[in-house]
């Protein structure tokens, strides 16, 4: 069942999903045991029933698309990021949840860059969405997104998703990887940097930072049969649920740890009763933490000529793009050239990575500005400008923009990225 998803935004809500499905499709066991515990891989979302269908309202709040963080990662930041990617399909079936009902399109995934994890939108649908087929391509486009400095590392990843892709083998393979690591840090071809202090973080206003949750990259505790293994000749159709065994065909069976709080009719005294759909229902959306001071190790990396300019004074000849007002040290202008459907990723020179991630990257001295700051998008209506959930924020026209929610630009939209000077003007030429 293929569905029809709709990005929608405001300044009050910020960017949502909305995705509708007949009532008599809806998977009401998925749906109540989600109510009751939302798992953190999925955007929280709410509902409501009207005329025959099913609403849902998929809450994107501080996750950014996955595909504006595409280019090289540390090695830790990679192996994490494969491992919040795979371990929800797998361990899915703790909530009731069928893997074949997420979304995997790599256009709706989703990053969050505090906690370093994957989140999917998924759509609690007895026919469901997705099948091996899917689920391999969209292993196959991440690995195209996303690169590491650790070549050994790459090509194991590449090899894995190539031949014979199996998620349990494959974050088996990322554990050897990182306890080889840990045991022989030579072997590595590059070394795994650890963050330290950013020099920015004393002169710059900064948030909270978040806890962090670690990850693990093994699969379940050996001995426990519950995942079905992988094979690549496996169809889409073979997917769907088996009703009389209660399991699932391909990503996973259900877990036995939460099994016992929802097969039984008669909970026995002392359970959490079962949880009965209403009509309307809200799952409680609870975001995650703002983003925290980034961390890096200066090295040194060559600055654009410094060029004393005015308000005035004309720059962008080129084409679209954005002209510094003011006098400071910063780039006088950031040239946009791309094409419809395109991105231009604009952020902070990343240190302990030590090459370009974003299309433009101010230096590493840079206050207020995140290494991944912004994104500018261009379609047939023009460019828009996204906030990645900056540490100190977006600001057009002295507004500062809900993160993740898409304003568009006109020439004259005066465009802050954070608080501390690095002020531009859109212009079109």
């Amino acid at each position: 069942m293929k569905y029809d998803i709709q990005s929608k935004s405001d300044f009050i809500t910020g960017s949502y999903l909305v995705t509708r499905i007949p009532e008599n499709e809806l998977d009401k066991r998925a749906l109540q045991t989600i109510q009751a515990d939302c798992p953190d891989f999925i955007l929280p979302f709410h509902y409501k029933s009207t005329n025959g269908q099913i609403e849902f309202v998929h809450k994107i709040g501080a996750h950014s698309k996955l595909q504006y963080f595409s280019g090289e990662l540390a090695p830790r930041e990679y192996v994490k990021m494969w491992q919040s990617l795979f371990k929800p399909l797998l361990e899915c079936a703790d909530w009731f949840m069928d893997p074949c009902s997420f979304v995997l399109c790599t256009e709706y995934l989703y990053y969050d860059k505090n906690k370093k994890s994957v989140s999917y939108v998924y759509i609690p649908s007895i026919s469901g969405c997705s099948g091996y087929e899917a689920f391999h391509e969209m292993a196959v486009e991440v690995s195209k997104m996303m690169t590491v400095s650790d070549s050994a590392l790459e090509n194991k990843v590449l090899r894995s998703i190539i031949k014979n892709f199996n998620p349990i083998e494959f974050l088996e393979m990322l554990k050897e990887h990182v306890s080889e690591y840990a045991e022989h840090p030579d072997s590595v071809s590059e070394c795994m940097p650890q963050p330290v202090p950013d020099i920015n973080a004393e002169s710059v206003e900064r948030r909270p930072d978040p806890e962090e949750n670690g990850s693990s990259a093994s699969a379940q505790d050996a001995g426990e049969d519950i995942f079905i293994e992988f094979k690549s000749d496996i169809k889409p159709e073979h997917c769907k649920k088996e009703r009389d065994s209660g399991g699932y065909k391909v990503f996973s069976g259900k877990s036995k740890r939460k099994r016992v709080q929802h097969r039984s009719a008669t909970e026995p005294e002392g359970k959490k009763p079962r949880v009965e759909l209403a009509p309307e229902k809200i799952i409680p959306i609870i975001m995650p933490e703002p983003e925290a001071a980034h961390q890096a190790v200066p090295i040194v990396k060559k600055q654009a000529e410094i060029i004393d300019i005015t308000q005035s004074t004309s720059i962008i000849t080129g084409g679209p793009g954005l002209r510094y007002i003011g006098r400071a040290h910063l780039p006088p202008s950031i040239q946009i050239m791309i094409a419809e459907g395109e991105i231009f990723t604009i952020g902070r020179f990343d240190s302990t990575i030590g090459k370009q991630q974003s299309s433009f990257e101010f230096d590493k001295k840079t206050k207020a500005v995140s290494r991944r700051h912004a994104v500018i998008e261009r379609d047939v209506e023009g460019y828009r400008i996204v906030d990645l959930s900056s540490s100190a924020g977006t600001f057009v026209n002295d507004r500062k923009l809900p993160p993740n929610t898409p304003h568009e630009l006109e020439t004259g939209y005066r465009v802050s990225f954070g608080n501390s000077g690095a002020d531009y003007v859109w212009e079109v030429s």
